[in-house]
């Protein structure tokens, strides 16, 4: 098949000059035109791909290392040009208490750890960029017309995130370098026939892809106009190729809880009929391109077995251990970071771990049973809000756009059962981002609920 596929490396010569421009054009459309729907986009792929995959930053003098990311910029701008606060009700005051309290008990619990400055350095460097990211998302955007702009920019970063993986594939070749690529959460994957594009981990790109699947999926059956349609087919296929490739168990299956709720959740204008029919549609023209797919994404499946004996270190093994910690230390937790867990875990005798691969314990054994409580709460009442609201389908103009985004919230929740992508620097952004877009348009005055709808 790569001899089939040669021909296309002739346009590797253009990507690079191609996605300076598009970034230029980006920054260009987010400080001069203030638009936030690009401007969102441009934040995220900066935390994906500039923060995460090349691992740079502004340069200070005397530092070793960057202390202020490209994105943080980028989100200066977007918390400057932010729509104006929205009428709050009661629903938007609790959840938004809750979170407060959350990323609160996480500080707190970096401020125990030992040595201090280096659970306040995880803290900067994982939680303060999800912060940023509710912040710069949690007003929404004015109107329908940034709506689809907002999801015509994101296809475009996911068609870049499947180029990275189709080109590693099949031409074993990069179209970006960056530093991480010489660390073993890339090169050891890569030997195993695991893909992670710019994430560099497939599990976390497995989790970025059910994120986004259900909204841009919404999205396309929205579109009126051929073209973008098609473009947004071709998004949608580069995501089920990203999320193949990974062979990532987790989060495959909670892109099959996500598709059950898709195609037969409560979506108001959109049927179940039309849903089943164009994901049918959509899995018979990925077989054509790519025969053979289920085989190879569920391939690491058939060694499940094996790797949850107890001869080995499995989840399994490392969940028992960690709600042992959790049950000796439950209201405060031990410390937040990774190097504080590798401690207590070896001072309770367990193998070495650097995080129990849950992001629910990871999160309880941090800063203690409570932070897991209220992030529960603050997300149960959102989601309770967005599907009550997608219940009443046709009666609430911005439906469609409210399930899809539920759809791969839910969806990111199940996957986090099993990964530690809540705690990650390129894909918790992400999911605050969708969280914070939600929480603008369920809690929207019913007037603005039209102005919402995407075209």
């Amino acid at each position: 098949m790569n001899t089939f596929l040669t021909p296309l490396l002739q346009f590797q010569r253009f990507f690079l000059p191609g996605l300076l421009a598009l970034v230029a054009w980006a920054v260009w459309r987010t400080v001069f035109r203030k638009d936030l729907a690009v401007g969102l986009v441009l934040y995220l792929g900066l935390v994906i791909i500039v923060d995460g995959f090349m691992n740079t930053g502004i340069f200070l003098p005397g530092l070793e290392k960057g202390s202020i990311r490209y994105s943080e910029l980028c989100a200066a701008f977007l918390l400057f040009n932010r729509p104006p606060l929205p009428h709050e009700n009661s629903r938007r005051r609790t959840v938004l208490c809750l979170l407060g309290l959350y990323f609160v008990l996480l500080l707190l619990s970096a401020l125990r750890s030992d040595p201090m400055t280096a659970g306040i350095f995880d803290f900067r460097r994982l939680i303060v960029p999800q912060i940023v990211a509710l912040l710069v998302a949690m007003r929404g955007l004015r109107s329908s017309v940034e709506y689809r702009r907002f999801f015509l920019c994101l296809t475009a970063l996911v068609i870049i995130v499947g180029l990275f993986t189709f080109w590693d594939l099949f031409f074993d070749r990069w179209i970006l370098k960056g530093d991480m690529l010489n660390y073993p959460i890339y090169f050891h994957n890569r030997e195993l026939g695991r893909f992670g594009s710019f994430f560099l981990n497939p599990n976390y790109l497995g989790a970025f892809t059910v994120l986004v699947f259900p909204a841009t999926f919404i999205w396309m059956l929205n579109e009126r106009k051929p073209w973008p349609r098609l473009y947004a087919w071709v998004g949608l296929l580069a995501l089920f190729f990203c999320l193949v490739e990974t062979q990532s168990r987790g989060p495959m299956l909670a892109f099959g809880v996500a598709l059950l709720l898709l195609v037969f959740g409560p979506t108001g204008r959109i049927s179940v009929r039309r849903r089943l029919g164009f994901f049918v549609l959509f899995i018979t023209v990925f077989a054509l391109f790519m025969p053979g797919f289920y085989e190879r994404a569920t391939e690491r499946f058939s060694s499940l077995d094996k790797e949850t004996t107890k001869e080995q270190r499995s989840r399994e093994t490392m969940w028992v251990d960690t709600m042992s910690i959790i049950e000796d230390h439950p209201l405060v937790g031990i410390g937040f970071g990774e190097q504080q867990y590798e401690k207590v875990t070896s001072d309770y005798g367990f193998d070495a771990m650097d995080n129990p691969h849950n992001s629910y314990l990871q999160m309880a054994v941090y800063a203690g049973i409570p932070a897991l409580a209220v992030f529960l709460f603050a997300n149960g009442a959102l989601l309770f809000k967005a599907v009550r609201l997608a219940i009443r389908g046709a009666a609430t103009a911005n439906a469609p756009t409210i399930f899809g985004q539920t759809v791969g919230i839910t969806g990111f929740l199940v996957c986090i059962l099993t990964e530690p992508s809540l705690f990650t620097q390129n894909v918790a952004p992400v999911y605050w981002v969708s969280f914070g877009l939600l929480l603008s348009l369920t809690t929207a005055p019913p007037e603005a609920a039209v102005e919402n709808t995407p075209a």
